[in-house]
C-alpha cells in the first residue's frame, strides 16, 4: 500500500537531475518525460509543494538501479511515493461502422443508442442535462471539431508524446457529452456538459507519469468529474496519490474496470484505487458481460456492447458501435456529472454512494459487477432530494478496495 502523505519536508538531495513535468497551463504542453538515449529507465515520483501535488521523473541506467533509486526517493520526507514507471493501455475496441440512412429532424443514430434507455438517461434530462459541469476525459485526445461536441470542448493539455488525436478519446467524449437534438450522430448521457480534454495516451500506451499529471492538472483546472477509460494490472502508488489529490479537491474519479474478465479476470488499475468509481459492463442481451472485469472493487455496471460513439476527423467524424468498459465508464462519468449539476456540494464519496445505491439490482448476476446497472434518473432524483435517506448498501472501505494482484 502507498505511504500516507507526510507534511514534514526537507530538501531532497539527488545525484540525478529531476525532469519536471509539463507546466500547469491550459495549453498543450511538452511530453511528460524526455528520456536520454541509451535505454534509461524512468522512475516517477510524487511530492507536495505547498498545497500542490507535483509529479516528476528521474532516470536510472537499468531496471535494478531504478528499483534502488525508487527506494531511496521514497525514504525522503519530501517524497510521497516513487516507483519505476507504470504504463497503462487503452483496450482494443471492437467497432462496427454505423450508417446514416435518410435525413431526420433529430439525431439520426439515436435509434442505435439503446443504452440511453437502459440507464434511464431520457428520464433524467427533464431535470438536468449537465449544463455548467465539466468532465475531464483523460485519454488519447479529443477532436474539438467533432460535430456532436462542437463548442463544448475546452482548452486542454497534453502530457503524452506526440500530438495526434486518437479515435478512442473522441469516442469516449461523445458517449459522455454528445449533443442531443442537433441532427448529428447519437447523444451522450450528459448532452450539455463541457469536456476538458487531457491527452495522456500515445499510440504505444499511457505512461503512468502522464496519467498522474493529467489527473492533477484536471483537478487544478476546473474538472468536476474525471473519466479514465484506460488501465493495467500493476498497482501504482504514484497514480494512487494523484487520485487521492483529485478526490481531496472534490473531483469524482471514474474508471473502466477492464475487458479481460474471461481471460483470467485480473484486478486492474486505476479502477481499483480507493475512492475511484469502478465500472464494469452489461452485455447487449441485458446479462452480465463475461468479458468485463468483475471484482469487489466494482461499484456499478453500465451497457458495454454496441454503444454509438463518434470519431475524430481522421475517421471522417463517423460513428461506430463500440464495445468495452471504456464506453461503460463514460456513461457513469456522465451520470456523476448530472448528479453534480443538481447537487454541486456532493462530495466524491456521496456521488459514489448515490450511483451505487440507486443502481438497478441484478440478483441473478455473478458477484463482482457492483450493485447493479446504472440508473441515471434514479441517481439524479436522489441527488435532488438529499434529505431522503438512501438505502443501506455496504460500501467497501476505501483503503480495502485497493487490491493488488
Amino acid at each position: 500500500m502507498p505511504k500516507h502523505h507526510r507534511t514534514a519536508a526537507r530538501p531532497a538531495r539527488r545525484a540525478t537531475a529531476v525532469a519536471l513535468g509539463c507546466a500547469l497551463a491550459a495549453l498543450p504542453c511538452a511530453p511528460a518525460t524526455a528520456l536520454p538515449a541509451g535505454g534509461s529507465v524512468p522512475v516517477d515520483l510524487v511530492r507536495h509543494v505547498g498545497d500542490r501535488l507535483v509529479v516528476e521523473t528521474v532516470t536510472a541506467p537499468d531496471a535494478a538501479a531504478a528499483e534502488r533509486l525508487a527506494e531511496r526517493l521514497t525514504a525522503l520526507e519530501s517524497v510521497s511515493s516513487a516507483e519505476p514507471r507504470t504504463t497503462y493501455h487503452l483496450a482494443p475496441v471492437a467497432a462496427e461502422r454505423l450508417q446514416v440512412r435518410g435525413l431526420l429532424a433529430t439525431d439520426p443514430l439515436l435509434r442505435h443508442a439503446t443504452h440511453l434507455s437502459e440507464v434511464g438517461a431520457f428520464s433524467a434530462w427533464p431535470t438536468t442535462t449537465g449544463r455548467g459541469v465539466t468532465v475531464a476525459v483523460l485519454d488519447s485526445g479529443v477532436d474539438p471539431a467533432t460535430p456532436d461536441l462542437a463548442g463544448r470542448v475546452l482548452p486542454g493539455a497534453n502530457f503524452a508524446e506526440g500530438t495526434d488525436i486518437g479515435t478512442h478519446g473522441t469516442q469516449v467524449a461523445t458517449v459522455v457529452a454528445g449533443a442531443h437534438g442537433n441532427g448529428e450522430g447519437a447523444a451522450g448521457v450528459a448532452p450539455d456538459v463541457e469536456v476538458l480534454p487531457v491527452r495522456v495516451c500515445a499510440p504505444d500506451g499511457c505512461p503512468g507519469s502522464a496519467v498522474a499529471q493529467g489527473i492533477v492538472w484536471a483537478a487544478d483546472h476546473g474538472a468536476d468529474v474525471v473519466n479514465l477509460s484506460l488501465g493495467g494490472p500493476r498497482y501504482s502508488a504514484v497514480t494512487a496519490d494523484a487520485v487521492d489529490y483529485a478526490l481531496g479537491k472534490g473531483v469524482v474519479v471514474v474508471a473502466a474496470a477492464g475487458n479481460t474478465g474471461d481471460q483470467g479476470n485480473p484486478v486492474e488499475y486505476p479502477a481499483s484505487y480507493p475512492g475511484v468509481v469502478s465500472v464494469s459492463a452489461s452485455a447487449r442481451d441485458g446479462g452480465a458481460a463475461a468479458w468485463a472485469q468483475h471484482n469487489p472493487a466494482v461499484d456499478v455496471s453500465a451497457p458495454g456492447e454496441g454503444i454509438p460513439a463518434g470519431g475524430p476527423a481522421n475517421q471522417g467524424y463517423g460513428y461506430h458501435a463500440v464495445t468495452g468498459t471504456s464506453f461503460s465508464a463514460p456513461q457513469v462519468a456522465a451520470a456523476a456529472a448530472l448528479v453534480r449539476s443538481v447537487d454541486p456540494a456532493a462530495t466524491p464519496a456521496r456521488v459514489e454512494e448515490l450511483l451505487r445505491t440507486t443502481a438497478a439490482p441484478r440478483p441473478s448476476w455473478p458477484a463482482g459487477y457492483g450493485t447493479g446497472v446504472l440508473d441515471v434518473a434514479a441517481a439524479v432524483r436522489a441527488a435532488a432530494t438529499p434529505a431522503t435517506p438512501l438505502p443501506t448498501t455496504p460500501l467497501v472501505p476505501r483503503r480495502a478496495r485497493a487490491v493488488r494482484s
